[in-house]
């Protein structure tokens, strides 16, 4: 059974994930496919009347399809067969959805974010209620206030270095973090801003931009999260073994 969840799960992630990178074209499209100018000679910009809808190129496509099936099948050989798996699938789905909208716009949208973190409480709930344990639902608030807490006062201090939907989306990714533990919310996170100081020096080295560089923080957001889902225990294991 195992084997056949997990197969499932992989498959189930290539359609999603294919499904949901067509379904952003309609929530962020390209500037110039969303404004065009007001009048002649005019400088502004004005929506776009019948603007047709993004349609993502293969490639993305295929990477998207490939990271959710990945994260799904994964997620799957992880928790296995369990009451939570759903509420960990939904965030993999949102967060790879989120994390290509990101590298492709700049922007990571509340129309993810939001109902994604809906689903994933539901899911939470609904497994505590299953298990019989409600503890792990605390920690989930607490996990995800603290993290919208130290993210929101990195927004206050570096406005010019996170944007507001990175806020929304540590929120997020602490909630479910929180459900599973501390350990693997401190993983997680840490996995985050190590992905993110990485991918900041190599665009740094590639656009000799300086400081001055832009960094699309969702995907070291998701990238963190799925190593504290996936490896947090194990990490956390190991840590406290050689203390």
């Amino acid at each position: 059974m195992p084997a056949v969840l997990v197969a499932e799960s992989f498959l189930a992630g290539a359609v999603l994930g294919a499904l949901v990178d067509l379904a952003t074209g309609r929530i962020v499209r390209p500037v110039a496919d969303r404004a065009v100018l007001v009048a002649p000679g005019a400088t502004g910009l004005a929506p776009a009347e019948g603007a047709m809808p993004r349609i993502p190129p293969p490639a993305e496509l295929a990477v998207s399809a490939l990271l959710t099936s990945v994260w799904l099948g994964l997620a799957a050989l992880r928790l296995g067969a369990t009451p939570v798996l759903g509420a960990y699938d939904a965030l993999g789905v949102g967060l790879v959805a989120a994390a290509v909208v990101d590298a492709r716009a700049g922007i990571v949208p509340r129309v993810i974010v939001w109902p994604t973190l809906g689903v994933v409480a539901a899911g939470l709930l609904a497994a505590s209620g299953a298990t019989g344990r409600f503890r792990p639902l605390l920690d989930a608030a607490i996990g995800g206030a603290a993290a919208f807490a130290s993210f929101f006062a990195l927004w206050w201090g570096f406005p010019r270095g996170l944007g507001y939907g990175d806020v929304r989306l540590a929120g997020l990714i602490g909630t479910a973090l929180g459900w599973l533990g501390f350990g693997e919310l401190y993983i997680g996170f840490l996995a985050a801003f190590v992905a993110g100081t990485a991918l900041g020096v190599v665009l740094m080295a590639r656009r000799g931009t300086g400081r001055k560089t832009v960094l699309p923080f969702g995907p070291p957001l998701a990238l963190g999260a799925a190593i504290g889902i996936l490896w947090g225990p194990w990490a956390v294991h190991l840590w406290l073994a050689h203390r």
